[in-house]
């Protein structure tokens, strides 16, 4: 979704309500300084969450190989434990 400023500023309920319903971001244009974007809580997390397990290069590469080993199809599928 892409929005100007003055109408995110008339409909910023229905904006925000949208946002958090799609887990779409929102682009809030803006024609003086800086364009802004508009997550919800939970996606900002998940984008922060992926960042820090990415950061360290020998994770980030354990994690390319276990995503590649999924796709070849050698996963195994494992019951959770209930406490």
């Amino acid at each position: 979704m892409i929005t100007t400023y003055s109408d995110f500023r008339q409909k910023l309920k229905g904006y925000l309500d949208e946002v958090f319903k799609s887990n779409s971001p929102l682009f809030v244009t803006r024609t003086k300084g800086e364009n802004i974007v508009v997550l919800s809580e939970s996606d900002y997390e998940s984008i922060m969450e992926t960042f820090y397990l990415l950061k360290s290069p020998k994770n980030a590469k354990r994690l390319q190989q276990a995503i590649a080993q999924y796709e070849q199809g050698k996963g195994k599928a494992k019951e959770l434990i209930a406490e």
